[in-house]
């Protein structure tokens, strides 16, 4: 497979006259896009499962009260209550979305990787194997609004999702390499068009409703 993705690569920059940044953000985004049907059909069911829980809380809280002291109770109460309402106490979408890309970077890691080793410059950037602090700021700016529009049933905790979606992909880009850099920015950007189709799917809802 990362004999096929080098492949990939190299055809990509001999069609960008030699350009590996333009291969990368181009394979990025083809890959990125034909995830995107089954990563925001996830976040819709994860969405779902949010308004369920969420309009299931003076339910639920009522059980806590009643079973504080029979914490076992207590939990096979909550579990019947989300069962029947077609709910889980556990996001498995949102687990199933994020756990459906770690394949496909650890595929992508090592090839652009690879790739990035003896790719020169691309646009503002020196040199694709080493850190970009630039591109680091635009890939953070991309998963900050991407988290903060995202649709939740908790709008009050949106920016604390924001700090935390930031603070974490600093932590892991701040020494990834220009190349790795590109192709994060790129999954961002369609984080960011599948943030916008769930928006419009709850104005949508909402008009319905009105």
């Amino acid at each position: 497979m990362n004999e096929i993705l080098a492949s990939i690569m190299s055809g990509l920059a001999g069609a960008f006259d030699g350009n590996m940044g333009w291969a990368i953000l181009v394979l990025a985004l083809a890959v990125r896009l034909a995830l995107l049907p089954l990563t925001l059909r996830l976040a819709r069911r994860m969405r779902a499962n949010q308004k369920i829980v969420a309009s299931l809380e003076p339910q639920v809280a009522e059980i806590r009260k009643r079973l504080a002291d029979k914490p076992a109770e207590m939990f096979a109460a909550i579990s019947s209550l989300y069962k029947e309402n077609g709910a889980s106490m556990v996001d498995r979408s949102s687990m199933m979305g994020a756990l459906l890309q770690v394949p496909v970077f650890g595929l992508l890691y090592r090839a652009i990787s690879n790739a990035s080793l003896g790719a020169g410059p691309f646009l503002w950037m020196r040199s694709l194997a080493t850190p970009d602090a630039a591109l680091t700021g635009i890939v953070l700016a991309l998963t900050a609004l991407s988290a903060y529009y995202m649709p939740s049933a908790a709008p009050d905790k949106a920016m604390l999702m924001m700090l935390v979606q930031m603070v974490v992909t600093a932590f892991i880009l701040w020494k990834l390499s220009a190349g790795l850099g590109l192709y994060w920015a790129a999954s961002s950007f369609v984080s960011g068009l599948q943030t916008c189709v769930l928006r419009v799917d709850e104005r949508r809802l909402k008009t319905l409703k009105s």
